[in-house]
C-alpha cells in the first residue's frame, strides 16, 4: 500500500474498500457528509471502483438496490450520520423482502459522543432491526486493533449479504480528523501482517458452500407422477430460473402459468406458457383453476389478486411451494409441502426424474383460451379511440426489445401490464420493488438497475410515484444505458378509483384521488431530459419508437383520466373473460 494512508481514519477505510472489491462489490453510491469523508475519498482513490455521488439518501439507497438487482452483485450506499442513516430504511426494507444484497455502511460518532446531546449523533446501532442478514458497529480506528479484525468482519458481512440473500449493515465509528490530514500512526507494524494478503488479491477469508443438490423425494415424484391436470405457477423468479420451469412445463405437459415478474409472460416462447392465465382465472371456464388436481408453485410476491385467490383455492390438493428463501411463501396458508431450494436444481431433478408426457387437451385448454385472450386484446387495442392504461400497457409491451428491461412501477402500472401485454412482442425481462409494494424509490432503482445491468430499461410509473422520486430524475444524466421513464398522469391515485372505497367514501377525491394538478415538462427541462407528451396512439407509437434511439434520458408523459380508467379496466376483463367463455368447450 503506497503511499501510506495520511492517518489511521484513512488507513482503515482504505482497507476496508479494497476488501469489499475483493469481495465481488463494483459500485458504491455516496451521500456527501462530514463524518464519511475518510470512506468516501478512500472509495473515490480506490480506482476500481464505480462512484454514484447523489444528495438524497433515500434516492441513493434505492439506486444501488437497483444496481445490485441488475448486476447480480453486492452494492453498497455510503452515509454520515443521522438522519442519513434513518432514511436508507425504506430500501434496507424492500431489499429484506426481496433478497437483494444491499450494503448499508454508515458512519457514526465514537463512543464519548454517543448519548450526550452530541450534534448529528444518534442511536445507530441496529437502527434496521432485523430487516438485515448482520449489523457490525465497528469501533473507531485504533493503532491497538488488529486490522485483521477489520477484514474478516467485511468478509463474514459480505457473505452473509450474498448467501443469505439481503442487505446489511456495518456502522463505522470515526474520530477526528476526518480530512486526509497528517497525523501518525504505526503504519508499518499494523500493515506488517498484510503483506501476503495485499499480494495476492483475495478476501482475508473466503467462503466455500456446498454444491447444490436436490432429491426430490418419493412422494414428491409420486404425486407429480399421478396428477392429471398438473400446473406450474410461477412468481418472481430469475431468468435463469424461469427458463428451467418453463423446459419443465415442456417436459410433463402442464400449463405454466405466469405472473409478469417472472419473464414469461411478455413475448412467451415456450409451448407450455400461458401469458394471459391471470385474466383466464377471471372467467368461468378457468374459475378455481379449471379442474387443476396438482399445482407446483414456483417463487411469490405475486401481482394481481386472482392468483392469490387460485393460490388459496382448496379444490387444488396437493400443492407444493418452491422458494429458495427460508420461512414462509404461502399468504393462503394451503402449501401441503414446502421445498426450500434452489428453483433450477427443482426443476432439473424433476424433469430428470419424471417421464416425458406428451401435450394433451388439458394444455391445449390452456393454450386456446390464452390464444384468443390475445386476440381480442389485438381487437381492441386496433379499436382504441384514447388513451388509458390498458391501451398504454399493451402498445409498451409490444415495442420494446429482447434486450431491453420493463420496471414497472407499483399501484396501477404493474396491474395494467400484468393484465394488458400482449404476448406477441419481443420476449424482455421484466423487473419491479415488489417487496413490500411502495411507491417510492422507483425512479433511482429503475436507474440503478440500468446500470447494473448495462441494458436499456423502460420505467413506467404513476403520477404520484414519480412525485415521490422526483430528485432522482438526476440520476439519468449519468446512466451508462439509456432510461426512459413513461409516467401515466391521471392526476391522483388512480389505483383507488378501482377499489370498493371510490364508491363509499365521503371525501374520496380529497384523500384518496388527491388531484395535484402538476405536469412534468418543467420536471424534463430541470433534470436535462428529452420529453414527449403525446396524446394518441399513433403519437405514442412513434414517441416510443424514437425514444428507443434516444443516447439520454427521455421522460414520456402520458395524461390520462381516472373516470375513464375506472370505466375501462373492468370493461376489458370482461370482455376478455367473455372471450373465453364463448369459446367451444
Amino acid at each position: 500500500m503506497k503511499p501510506a494512508p495520511p492517518n489511521i481514519n484513512y488507513y482503515w477505510a482504505t482497507l476496508l474498500m479494497e476488501e469489499l472489491y475483493r469481495c465481488g462489490v463494483r459500485a458504491i453510491g455516496i451521500a456527501p457528509g462530514s463524518r464519511s469523508s475518510p470512506l468516501a475519498e478512500a472509495a473515490a482513490s480506490h480506482g476500481k471502483l464505480e462512484l454514484v455521488v447523489h444528495p438524497d439518501e433515500r434516492g441513493l439507497a434505492f439506486h444501488m438496490l437497483g444496481y445490485a438487482r441488475g448486476s447480480g452483485r453486492p452494492a453498497v450506499v455510503v452515509t454520515t450520520s443521522g438522519t442519513a442513516v434513518a432514511n436508507l430504511f425504506p430500501a434496507i426494507a424492500e431489499a429484506h423482502h426481496t433478497r437483494v444484497p444491499l450494503i448499508a455502511l454508515t458512519a457514526d460518532r465514537p463512543p464519548e459522543l454517543r448519548d450526550c446531546g452530541a450534534n448529528q449523533a444518534t442511536d445507530q446501532v441496529k437502527l434496521f432491526g432485523t430487516f438485515v442478514r448482520a449489523c457490525f458497529d465497528f469501533p473507531a480506528p485504533d493503532a491497538t486493533l488488529d486490522p485483521a479484525y477489520l477484514l474478516g468482519a467485511l468478509d463474514a458481512a459480505v457473505h452473509a449479504a450474498v448467501h443469505r440473500r439481503g442487505p446489511v449493515h456495518l456502522n463505522m465509528m470515526f474520530r477526528e480528523p476526518l480530512a486526509p490530514v497528517a497525523a501518525p500512526y504505526p503504519f508499518r507494524r499494523l500493515h506488517g501482517a498484510l503483506r501476503d494478503w495485499e499480494k495476492n488479491g483475495t478476501p482475508w477469508v473466503s467462503y466455500e458452500l456446498p454444491n447444490e443438490v436436490f432429491e426430490p423425494s418419493a412422494r414428491l415424484l409420486d404425486e407429480c407422477g399421478r396428477a392429471e391436470r398438473g400446473c406450474i405457477l410461477v412468481g418472481a423468479v430469475s431468468a435463469r430460473e424461469a427458463s428451467a420451469i418453463a423446459k419443465l412445463g415442456e417436459h410433463l405437459a402442464w400449463p405454466v402459468l405466469v405472473d409478469v415478474q417472472s419473464g414469461l409472460r411478455c413475448g412467451a416462447t415456450a409451448r407450455a406458457v400461458i401469458a394471459h392465465a391471470d385474466v383466464l382465472l377471471a372467467s368461468k371456464r378457468f374459475a378455481d383453476g379449471g379442474g387443476c388436481d396438482f399445482l407446483l408453485q414456483f417463487g411469490s410476491g405475486f401481482v394481481t389478486r386472482r392468483f392469490l385467490d387460485f393460490l388459496g383455492s382448496s379444490r387444488i390438493s396437493p400443492r407444493v411451494a418452491v422458494d429458495v428463501a427460508p420461512g414462509r411463501v404461502d399468504p393462503k396458508h394451503r402449501a401441503a409441502q414446502r421445498i426450500q431450494a434452489n428453483p433450477v436444481c427443482v426443476a432439473d431433478a424433476l424433469r430428470a426424474a419424471l417421464p416425458a408426457r406428451e401435450p394433451s387437451d388439458w394444455l391445449t385448454k390452456w393454450q386456446s383460451a390464452s390464444a384468443r385472450v390475445e386476440a381480442e386484446l389485438a381487437r381492441r387495442m386496433a379499436n382504441a379511440a384514447k388513451l388509458t392504461e390498458p391501451v398504454v400497457a399493451g402498445l409498451l409491451s409490444q415495442s420494446l426489445a429482447e434486450n431491453d428491461v420493463l420496471f414497472l412501477g407499483n399501484s396501477l402500472p404493474i396491474r395494467m401490464a400484468a393484465m394488458f401485454s400482449s404476448a406477441r412482442g419481443a420476449p424482455f425481462s421484466v423487473a419491479a420493488n415488489r417487496g413490500l409494494s411502495g411507491i417510492d424509490g422507483q425512479v433511482a432503482t429503475a436507474v440503478g438497475y440500468a446500470q447494473g445491468s448495462d441494458k436499456p430499461v423502460t420505467l413506467l410509473l404513476g403520477d404520484l410515484s414519480l412525485l415521490h422520486d422526483l430528485n432522482s430524475l438526476a440520476l439519468l444524466r449519468c446512466a451508462r444505458a439509456p432510461v426512459r421513464v413513461i409516467v401515466i398522469n391521471n392526476d391522483g391515485g388512480g389505483i383507488f378509483s378501482l377499489l370498493p372505497i371510490a364508491r363509499s367514501a365521503r371525501h374520496f377525491e380529497r384523500v384518496f384521488g388527491v388531484p395535484h394538478g402538476v405536469r412534468f415538462r418543467a420536471a424534463a427541462e430541470l433534470f436535462g431530459l428529452a420529453y414527449a407528451a403525446p396524446t394518441t396512439t399513433q403519437a405514442l407509437a412513434r414517441s416510443l419508437k424514437a425514444s428507443a434511439r434516444a443516447k439520454r434520458g427521455v421522460l414520456i408523459e402520458i395524461e390520462t383520466k381516472r373516470a375513464d380508467t375506472a370505466r375501462a379496466v373492468p370493461q376489458w376483463v370482461a370482455a376478455l373473460a367473455r372471450a373465453v367463455d364463448r369459446a367451444p368447450s
